[in-house]
């Protein structure tokens, strides 16, 4: 099995990253749709008439830690000349300490001193950062106070607890990835906030199975093992959790990423947009639920797809309208409605055609790693208008109630070589194909553009700082 696994992803490695031809970037009204505040109420509306009837999970990805928040910290502490960006992020740390929801956790003699001014830099940041102080450099981002509420501070797992309840209502159950190391301090956390509100969460754990770790190998393509002589590994990219979210059984599953909550203050428009995008997926499902049970019954449906395909610019060609087993596989799959925003200069995936094997036209969500150099490709990328903030809402269930099976879905070819360090040497390894990119390129897809304001990721501490992490 081992010897099998080594020769696939060396072979991966060997021919090189992937890259994806896009044929255009989506934008509004060619892949992006708008809707009116009137049309966005109707679907909110629509959602609202029957989530009570439906079985609603919010899948958190959470295993990260916080390392990267505080990269500038590690830099400051392990560097004699850190650098002029690291030294302005020190002294904006510094100089806001006060407005951090943790810094109501600080001794009073830390208080005391960084309000004289005289504080050791090098032990506050240790403080903050190690294991005998706060371990924020450790522990997962989810469990890092973010937000202040008089005297109480809410950590990013209480918070999408909070939103998601306001979203999808009080029966709505809660999927996050972890890190099984802190599954008690994060169950702790959850209790906490149910003795504060008087509610019970229906709340649930899992963990990116070791099984789906990747091989590493050296720059000569080489298999690198342990001082065990065991074969190292390493997770295989947050594609993997495709595992995890194929086990959900439920009607509706939205999915956002840990740093991405905003402030209660600021979470209306956030809770709207969700809410809008489950009523377009309902409607969506029910225009392709339709068509698919019309051919089951032998009836007409080209009257069906042709609305549907027109409706919501599904590019389906129509030399296919009359291949009815065709139809039927292009339509019958997982259904997800992804909220985009515009692009104000953040990193990651964007909203793209391209064509899929069958040579059909599909919008996916691509990285910057997947695109070629071409000058023509990278046009496409500098010219983009919109920004995946990873808001989706998404139907694992087909047209007669059964759950799909989501692996049969992803694209394999779509897969990540990735370049680390291991004990100082290089090593590389394959990453499967993303969550939301190769691991659904095979899902019927929809893009809404939402309000920039659902999207306020938490990347340093500093971006604590940005308005929609205060409240008003």
């Amino acid at each position: 099995m081992i010897s099998t696994r080594i020769k696939a992803e060396r072979e991966k490695i060997a021919q090189g990253n992937p890259t994806i031809e896009l044929l255009g970037s989506c934008r509004v009204n060619n892949g992006i749709e708008t809707l009116s505040k009137e049309q966005a109420q109707k679907f909110i509306e629509l959602f609202e008439q029957v989530q009570n009837e439906l079985k609603i999970s919010c899948f958190t990805p959470s295993s990260g830690s916080g390392s990267r928040m505080f990269g500038s910290a590690y830099d400051f502490l392990n560097n004699e000349n850190p650098s002029e960006e690291t030294i302005e992020f020190i002294e904006h740390l510094i100089n806001s300490i006060e407005d951090f929801a943790f810094y109501s956790k600080l001794p009073s003699s830390v208080k005391a001193d960084l309000k004289a001014g005289t504080i050791n830099l090098e032990n506050f940041l240790k403080l903050l950062l190690n294991e005998d102080g706060f371990n924020f450099g450790n522990r997962p981002k989810g469990l890092i106070p973010f937000h202040r509420y008089g005297n109480f501070i809410l950590n990013p797992f209480q918070e999408h607890i909070l939103q998601g309840i306001n979203t999808t209502g009080e029966h709505t159950h809660f999927h996050f990835t972890i890190n099984p190391i802190f599954e008690k301090e994060i169950k702790h956390s959850v209790h906490i906030l149910e003795e504060i509100t008087g509610a019970k969460y229906n709340i649930e754990f899992s963990i990116q199975s070791e099984e789906t770790n990747s091989i590493a190998f050296d720059t000569n393509g080489e298999v690198v093992y342990d001082a065990q002589g065991a074969v190292i590994t390493r997770p295989s990219g947050h594609g993997a959790l495709l595992e995890n979210l194929n086990q959900l059984n439920a009607d509706l599953i939205l999915i956002r990423n840990i740093d991405n909550i905003q402030h209660q203050d600021f979470a209306p428009p956030s809770i709207q947009a969700r809410k809008m995008l489950c009523g377009v997926l309902l409607e969506f499902q029910k225009a392709v639920f339709s068509v698919l049970a019309l051919i089951d019954l032998g009836l007409d449906y080209r009257d069906e797809l042709e609305k549907l395909n027109t409706t919501y610019h599904l590019q389906l060609a129509e030399n296919l309208f009359g291949d009815i087993e065709a139809i039927k596989e292009i339509l019958n799959r997982p259904i997800r409605v992804c909220g985009m925003v515009r692009n104000e200069g953040q990193p990651g995936g964007g909203p793209f055609w391209v064509k899929d094997h069958q040579g059909n036209f599909t919008r996916q969500i691509i990285e910057k790693s997947q695109i070629s150099n071409k000058t023509s490709q990278l046009t496409l990328l500098i010219k983009s208008t919109h920004f995946n903030p990873v808001e989706i809402v998404c139907s694992p269930k087909n047209y007669k109630g059964e759950k799909f099976n989501l692996l049969n879905f992803r694209d394999d070819s779509h897969y990540f070589i990735v370049q680390k360090t291991h004990e100082g040497n290089p090593i590389q390894f394959v990453e499967q194909p993303g969550l939301w990119n190769g691991g659904m390129a095979n899902w019927n897809t929809l893009f809404y553009e939402i309000e920039n304001e659902c999207f306020s990721p938490v990347k340093t501490v500093l971006d604590l700082l940005k308005p929609l992490h205060k409240g008003s």
